[in-house]
């Protein structure tokens, strides 16, 4: 299958492109290791395949509006139990 294919199958069956899919999974895995735990960022980014915490801040205020910080504020543990 070509790559042209490829795009245009997976944009019909859910809306969006590879990548865009891709990088939406990782911060949603980011999301989840935040609200989990106490880890640092720059674990969360690299467990979550996005790489370094730079990248991980870029995406997740592209996808939540929130930094990773303010999202472990709002969503963490400790938000949880207070």
């Amino acid at each position: 299958m070509s790559q042209a294919t490829l795009h245009r199958r997976f944009r019909a069956e859910l809306g969006t492109t590879p990548l865009a899919w891709l990088t939406a999974e990782r911060v949603d895995t980011a999301c989840r290791l935040i609200e989990r735990g106490e880890v640092r960022m720059e674990a969360v980014a690299r467990a979550s395949g996005l790489g370094t915490a730079a990248n991980l801040r870029t995406r997740m205020r592209r996808r939540t509006g929130l930094s990773p910080a303010a999202y472990r504020s709002r969503f963490g543990p400790a938000a949880r139990s207070a």
